[in-house]
């Protein structure tokens, strides 16, 4: 079967036109949208990243400084770098 024959205007033609545009925008917006989700994601996790690594260079700089302290009161000599090698 044939399709029936439609006489179609420029206006007719405009109308599909813009509503093609306005799908496609739509998409793009959807898209900028998740886009912002995930960057703002990352930002958090890499913030939260930054504040751990600190967190456990303090306690590394801690535990190094008892080291010392304790090889110092006992008369046991340490070299620090060894324990930089397993940090």
């Amino acid at each position: 079967m044939d399709a029936p024959n439609k006489n179609v205007t420029l206006d007719d033609l405009a109308v599909m036109v813009a509503k093609g545009f306005n799908a496609v925008d739509e998409r793009f917006n959807k898209l900028e949208g998740e886009m912002q989700a995930l960057r703002s994601s990352v930002n958090n996790y890499l913030e939260l990243s930054d504040k751990r690594y600190l967190e456990l260079k303090a306690r590394e700089k801690v535990i190094v400084n008892w080291v010392k302290t304790i090889a110092d009161k006992t008369g046991v000599q340490i070299n620090l770098e060894d324990l930089e090698k397993v940090a």
